[in-house]
C-alpha cells in the first residue's frame, strides 16, 4: 500500500516529498527508492503518549511548535501538508490494546500539531477499551477512505456522526506485478520448476504461531497440523504440487512467513516447493501470477492472486478477509480461521479448483470496479493536499 501511495503521488507530482516513518527503518528502507524513512517511536509506548500529551497540552494553550528537535518523526509531521495513515488493518483491537494504541498515537500527535489526517483504504474496528480514542481520531480526521463495507459499519457503531468514510478500495489492487522475466530468473534461482501439472499457491503466516492472539482458539501446532494434512488430502486427491509463498518476513525471526512454513511442510507426506528468498511486493505479486489457484492466510496475498485472476480460498483472522471477499461477490470462499479442519479446508480446495471457471468469471465481473475504488484513494488524497492554490506537498 506505501509503495503504491508514494508511487502515483510521485508519477503525477515528481516534486511531492514523502517521508515513511516506521519502527524498522533500517529493514524498509531497501524497498524505498526515491522516498525518505524515518524512525517511528510508536512502539515507545510510554515516550510516544508523552510526545502526545505534551503536544495536545500546546495545543489547548494556543500554540503550534515550528519545530520539535527532541522528536524526528513529530518534527517531520510540523512540516507536512498531511499525515496519510496506510497501516492497513491496524486500527484494531483485534491483534490487541496496546498494538491499537500504538498506531493510535501517531494520529492523536498529528492532531494535535493541526496537521490533516488521512486514514486511506484500510479495515478498521472492532474497538472496545479503544473506542473514545476512535472518535476522536475519526471525527477530526480530514479523509477517511475504507476498504470493505463491514468496516464502515463497525464505524458507524461509534455513534458519531462526524464520521463521513468513503468506502474505495485496497491500494493492492493497484500494484502491478513484475515483468515475467524477473519472476522466471525467481522462480528458477529457487529451483521451481516450470509447472506441469496445476499448482496451488499457498500463504502461510506467523500469525498462525501466537498462541496469544484471540482469534486462533487453538494452539498453532493444531493449525500447522491442519494445513498440512488437508494439503496432503488435496495432492492425493488431484495430484497438483503446492506453493509455499512468504509474505513478510520480519522484524523479527518469529515473524518470518518463512519459518513457519516450513514448519508446516515438515508435517506434510508431500512434500511442497517453497521460496526461500526474500522479495519486493511485485515480486511476490508476480510469482503468485504463476499459480492455478491460492489459498492464503494473508490479504495482500490473497488480493495479489484475486488481481491475477486467481480464484482464492482465503482463510480469516480479522474481518478484513470476509469484508474484501464480500465486496467482489465471493463470500462463501472465505473459512474462518477459528473453524479451520482438514476436511472442510481440503474439500474446500477441491471445489475451489472444480469452480474455477465461474470463480474467474465473478471476478471478471466485480474486480475492474474495485480497481476504480483503489484509484479513488489516490484521487481523494490528491483533491485533497495537492490540488489546491500555493500548495507543495509534502
Amino acid at each position: 500500500m506505501q509503495q503504491v501511495f508514494a508511487a502515483e503521488l510521485q508519477k503525477r507530482y515528481p516534486e511531492a516529498e514523502v517521508v515513511i516513518a516506521s519502527p524498522f527503518p533500517q529493514l524498509d528502507t531497501p524497498y524505498y527508492a526515491h522516498v525518505t524513512v524515518i524512525r517511528s517511536r510508536r512502539r515507545n509506548l510510554p515516550l510516544a503518549t508523552l510526545h502526545w500529551l505534551i503536544l495536545d497540552f500546546m495545543r489547548l494553550l494556543g500554540y503550534t511548535p515550528h519545530r520539535y528537535p527532541i522528536g524526528e518523526e513529530i518534527d517531520t509531521m510540523i512540516n507536512a501538508d498531511a499525515i496519510v495513515d496506510l497501516s492497513g488493518d491496524m486500527l484494531t483491537e483485534d491483534y490487541g490494546f496496546l498494538v491499537g494504541y500504538s498506531h493510535f498515537l501517531p494520529l492523536l500527535q498529528a492532531q494535535a500539531l493541526g496537521r490533516q489526517v488521512v486514514i486511506c483504504a484500510q479495515s478498521v474496528g472492532p474497538f472496545r477499551r479503544l473506542a473514545p480514542l476512535a472518535k476522536r481520531i475519526f471525527s477530526r480526521a480530514k479523509l477517511v477512505t475504507i476498504r470493505e463495507t463491514l468496516s464502515t459499519n463497525l464505524l458507524a457503531e461509534l455513534a458519531e456522526p462526524a464520521i463521513s468514510p468513503v468506502h474505495t478500495a485496497d491500494l493492492a489492487f493497484m500494484l502491478k506485478p513484475a515483468p515475467l522475466i524477473r519472476i522466471d530468473t525467481i522462480l528458477t534461482a529457487e529451483n521451481i520448476p516450470p509447472h506441469t501439472r496445476p499448482r496451488l499457491g499457498v500463504s502461510v503466516s506467523a500469525l498462525l504461531a501466537n498462541k496469544t492472539n484471540r482469534n486462533l482458539g487453538t494452539s498453532d501446532q493444531d493449525k500447522l497440523a491442519i494445513f498440512a494434512e488437508a494439503l496432503d488430502q488435496v495432492v492425493d486427491k488431484l495430484g497438483v504440487e503446492v506453493l509455499l509463498v512468504p509474505h513478510v518476513y520480519g522484524p523479527r525471526p518469529s515473524g518470518d512467513d518463512r519459518q513457519v512454513g516450513q514448519r508446516m511442510a515438515a508435517q506434510m507426506q508431500h512434500t511442497p516447493l517453497c521460496l526461500n528468498g526474500e522479495y519486493r511486493p511485485e515480486e511476490i505479486k508476480g510469482i503468485i501470477a504463476s499459480c492455478d489457484a491460492f489459498v492464503g492466510c494473508r490479504m495482500h496475498a490473497n488480493i495479489a492472486a484475486l488481481d491475477n485472476g486467481i480464484p482464492v480460498l482465503a482463510i480469516g483472522y480479522s474481518h478484513k478477509t470476509r469484508g474484501i471477499l464480500n465486496d467482489l461477490g465471493l463470500s462463501e470462499w472465505v473459512i474462518p480461521v477459528n473453524d479451520l479442519e482438514a476436511q472442510r479446508l481440503s474439500a474446500s480446495i477441491i471445489k475451489l479448483f472444480a469452480e474455477a471457471t465461474t470463480y474467474r468469471q465473478q471476478l471478471s465481473t466485480t474486480l475492474p470496479e474495485m480497481k476504480k475504488r483503489a484509484q479513488q484513494n489516490i484521487e481523494a488524497v490528491i483533491q485533497l493536499i495537492i490540488e489546491r492554490p500555493g500548495v507543495a506537498a509534502k
